[in-house]
């Protein structure tokens, strides 16, 4: 989701660069320097866990992502035929410009373009209502713009009704920044109607990202709803 990192102190407008990190692995430096070179890449060891009715993970953005795909795929299967043709994508380089994105949307020139991202969840103790974005256990957030891009109305309008009509919960969501993967279908080629799933996470990324179970199972059945009737859709603007 490509979001700004900012201190935590001082001047919270001011963007770190990458010569005011260091990254501490214990060794003296004529070690590291034999361990590792510019350009490998480092993550934290980190276990998923289940905490109450959450899950909590590092990089759930955007591993959650793919599970919803893989398990709304799975569903798909469970509930029988269906019309269209589904081409699921596992896209890289989302964070540093939709480049697999990009590249997948203008060689498969889809009719539909569903992206499956995290949205913020802003919603604790030190933040108020306006502020939250998404909330935690409240349902799949259905994208309505976010800073890249604005989700095809007839589409949202499909989603919605899916939803209200399996008793899916969802929430509308505006993000005032930040984009996801849909950014890069909706301007392929000739334009593309699009959308983005937003599963609400707190703590964006940090190794301690946190979903509710509620809103991933839900999302699963919502897309695997929409793809069963997904050929039905009147996406045309009115």
């Amino acid at each position: 989701s490509g979001l700004p990192v900012t201190p935590a102190v001082g001047d919270a407008s001011k963007t770190l660069t990458v010569d005011e990190f260091f990254l501490g692995i214990g060794l003296p430096a004529e070690e590291v320097k034999k361990l590792v070179e510019p350009g490998d890449p480092v993550t934290m060891a980190r276990t998923t866990e289940r905490v109450g009715n959450n899950v909590l993970s590092k990089t759930l953005d955007d591993r959650v992502g793919v599970f919803i795909m893989l398990e709304a795929l799975r569903r798909v299967q469970e509930l029988g035929e269906h019309e269209c043709d589904i081409i699921a994508v596992a896209t890289v380089q989302e964070e540093v410009g939709l480049r697999g994105a990009i590249t997948a949307a203008y060689h498969l020139e889809p009719d539909v373009g569903i992206a499956i991202d995290i949205t913020m969840a802003v919603d604790h103790p030190n933040s108020t209502p306006r502020e939250y974005v998404s909330e935690l256990g409240k349902g799949i957030g259905l994208k309505i713009k976010d800073g890249y891009s604005i989700s095809s109305p007839p589409l949202l309008r499909h989603f919605r009704e899916v939803a209200k009509a399996h008793d899916i919960p969802y929430q509308l969501e505006m993000l005032p920044f930040s984009g996801s993967d849909a950014a890069a279908f909706h301007l392929s080629r000739g334009g593309v109607h699009a959308i983005t799933l937003t599963v609400p996470v707190r703590y964006v990324h940090t190794p301690n990202e946190t979903a509710a179970w509620s809103d991933i199972e839900g999302s699963i059945e919502l897309l695997a709803q929409y793809l069963m009737v997904a050929h039905t859709g009147d996406y045309a603007y009115k």
